[in-house]
């Protein structure tokens, strides 16, 4: 009697070796995924590439990731006025890289389809020829038992042996239908990342068209502003000496560095009185020009170094000079050793970060150089840069660390090497100095300025006189006031615009309109205010304060920032001024 087991034997047999051979043959990873692709070097190589078939979900997980943190960032650049060009930039190569892994994912997968295709015809094959053979039933035993004592036992270990690799097979069969499964759920959320990935981008060019837009608008803004700048210096020419001389002790215009020791912080006191209003500016005593060294701070606080710090600040990197002159002309010291000469800078606290000195040490001997190499000589106070004898002669460790570790080193190419304490978190030809959106998240803000956000009522930052001031607040009364003086300056003649002055006389003298008569003045030129319910600003993105807004008794009032700080400076009493070109009115 034939054995019935062989055919069913040999198709067990079959499948054992084509499913083990054939089913993992599917390339994972960027390395082997071309090898794996190989039958024979799959047989070769089983655990290297079977191992990599469970990758592809984690691979895909990995890109949705990626992909929700870049669509954060879009999200969150949508509502921002700071987003730069390279963020753009960034944000452009991360969703092409996230790409590119999706597409060698994708590739991957199509091999993937290949491959179980032909398993998935063999699978089929097996398992109708499987249960058209079944298995042996007692009775054939029987007769191959009587047949004899060792075909009998042949026949029970043939069919034991069947029993073992038809379990092998069948744990094959599952695993291959468990990767089909597998295969057609990574393949959908390949098609879903391909298809987000597509939105993203659509949505990041949409942000780039409108940072454009924004761009070219403060374009106009400043190119709008540089005329007004020139009406305006012809209108300052006009003044009479006292508005001059208010205007340039309020106005914070000259540059001032921290120094060796950090101005003192104080928080913005409460008003005694209500409503009050206040004027807050965004940084003082700055150029907006180079490197702002609170900034600095900012940044080396976050980890950058001091070559990061000053590429972003002066769009340059550094450089070592081998011919760096031994001396320098200083004024009133005659000839100094140059190193000696760094010593001395008294513009950063030495208790700040490294780099932020090491920074400081470069740009304050950038500098310097530029004056060596004319032959000028070097003045010592806030004009050029502070220097002090006393710590040129017992400079702090860490500061002559800094100056020492990078000797002769310069910023590369004709820079001007500009520094000031605050600027307000926004730098001519760079833009906002921040990490994510302003104000918060400007680096100034970040490493404590005690100018980012100030209202100021002293007569300068270091001098503490006050006009019997108290606090930087004003009344209803006094802030109508300022803008009845709005009125008077904008509509009046010379002999009104003379005399907007502060009509706390005591300190500076002059012959101002009283509060009643400057509200009469406004009222004979068309509009008087007395009451304020609100006020708000507009900032632009080019770093200034565009508009004041009112909501007074009169309606709505828009006015140009820069109209508003002058006439705020020139009227408001004592030493309450606005120090920077941006800022802000608040109304507690």
């Amino acid at each position: 009697m034939p054995k019935p087991t062989c055919p069913k034997f040999a198709i067990i047999l079959l499948t054992t070796i084509i499913l083990s051979g054939v089913y993992f043959a599917v390339p994972r990873q960027a390395r082997t995924e071309t090898k794996c692709a190989s039958q024979d070097y799959f047989e070769d190589h089983y655990d290297e590439c079977s191992s990599l078939i469970k990758t592809t979900s984690k691979k895909l997980e990995d890109v949705r990731n990626q992909k929700n943190s870049i669509n954060q960032q879009i999200q969150n650049y949508l509502s921002t006025l700071t987003v730069t060009d390279a963020q753009i930039a960034d944000l452009k190569t991360k969703i092409q890289q996230v790409q590119a892994q999706l597409t060698e994912i994708e590739k991957n997968l199509n091999n993937r389809k290949g491959s179980l295709e032909e398993k998935t015809l063999i699978r089929n094959k097996i398992v109708r020829s499987f249960y058209q053979m079944g298995r042996a039933n007692p009775v054939e035993i029987l007769f191959a038992i009587e047949e004899g004592e060792n075909s009998g036992q042949d026949f029970v270990m043939r069919d034991i042996f069947e029993d073992t690799v038809a379990e092998e097979v069948i744990k094959q069969i599952i695993s291959l239908n468990m990767e089909i499964k597998s295969f057609e759920s990574d393949k959908e959320e390949a098609g879903k990342l391909r298809a987000d990935l597509e939105e993203s981008q659509k949505t990041l060019l949409s942000l780039k068209a409108d940072i454009d837009r924004k761009k070219a608008e403060a374009q106009n803004q400043y190119t709008e502003l540089e005329k007004k700048s020139q009406s305006y210096e012809e209108t300052i020419a006009k003044l009479s000496a006292l508005q001059q001389s208010v205007l340039a002790a309020k106005s914070g215009s000259e540059s001032g560095s921290v120094g060796d020791y950090e101005p003192p912080k104080a928080a913005l006191p409460s008003p005694k009185f209500s409503p009050a209003f206040v004027a807050i500016s965004y940084g003082a005593y700055t150029h907006y020009k180079g490197m702002s060294q609170y900034g600095a701070k900012g940044r080396a606080e976050d980890g950058k170094d001091y070559k990061d710090i000053l590429k972003f600040y002066y769009n340059t990197g550094v450089k070592k000079v081998n011919d760096f002159p031994s001396k320098i002309s200083v004024s009133g010291y005659g000839k100094l050793d140059f190193q000696y000469y760094l010593y001395g800078i008294a513009e950063m606290p030495s208790s700040w970060p490294s780099d932020a000195l090491k920074a400081q040490a470069i740009a304050a001997r950038t500098y310097a150089y530029a004056y060596a190499k004319s032959g000028k000589t070097i003045c010592t106070t806030q004009a050029c840069q502070v220097f002090s004898s006393s710590k040129a002669k017992n400079p702090p460790s860490a500061w002559k660390k800094a100056v020492d570790d990078t000797k002769s080193v310069v910023l590369d190419g004709s820079v001007t090497a500009y520094y000031s304490a605050t600027t307000g978190g926004y730098i001519e030809s760079i833009g906002w100095d921040v990490k994510g959106s302003w104000p918060n998240g400007a680096y100034e803000k970040r490493a404590g300025s005690p100018w980012f956000y100030k209202a100021w009522y002293t007569k300068s930052y270091n001098d503490s006189s006050t006009c019997g001031r108290s606090d930087p607040y004003l009344t209803e009364e006094e802030m109508a006031d300022i803008l009845n003086a709005i009125v008077v300056w904008e509509k009046g003649n010379s002999t009104d615009r003379g005399k907007v002055t502060p009509f706390t006389t005591s300190c500076w003298g002059g012959s101002p309109y009283s509060k009643d008569k400057m509200k009469d003045r406004a009222g004979d030129l068309g509009t008087a205010y007395s009451d304020i319910s609100s006020v708000d600003v507009e900032i632009g993105n080019n770093g200034q304060t565009i508009y004041a807004k009112f909501s007074t008794d009169q309606g709505n009032v828009s006015i140009k920032g820069d109209t508003f700080k002058t006439v705020f400076n020139l009227r408001a009493p004592g030493y309450i001024s606005i120090k920077d070109r941006l800022y802000e009115v608040v109304k507690k």
